[in-house]
C-alpha cells in the first residue's frame, strides 16, 4: 500500500497534487544488490523493449 495515499500516522501539507503527479507517471526501477552486470543487461533490454526503445 502506498503510503503517500494513506493518512494513517502521517502528516500531509498540502493536496499532494506533484506527488501524484510523480506516482501516476514515472517508472520507479529498484537495483536489488544481487544482480550481476549480465543481469541488469537482459532487464535494460526487456524495458527498452517494452518502450520501443532501439527497436
Amino acid at each position: 500500500m502506498n503510503t503517500l495515499k494513506t493518512a494513517a500516522n502521517y502528516r500531509i501539507c498540502g493536496d499532494l497534487t506533484n506527488t501524484g503527479n510523480v506516482i501516476n507517471n514515472t517508472l520507479w526501477i529498484g537495483k536489488q544488490p544481487v544482480l550481476t552486470e549480465g543481469l541488469l543487461e537482459v532487464a535494460l533490454q526487456k524495458i527498452e523493449s517494452s518502450l520501443g526503445v532501439n527497436s
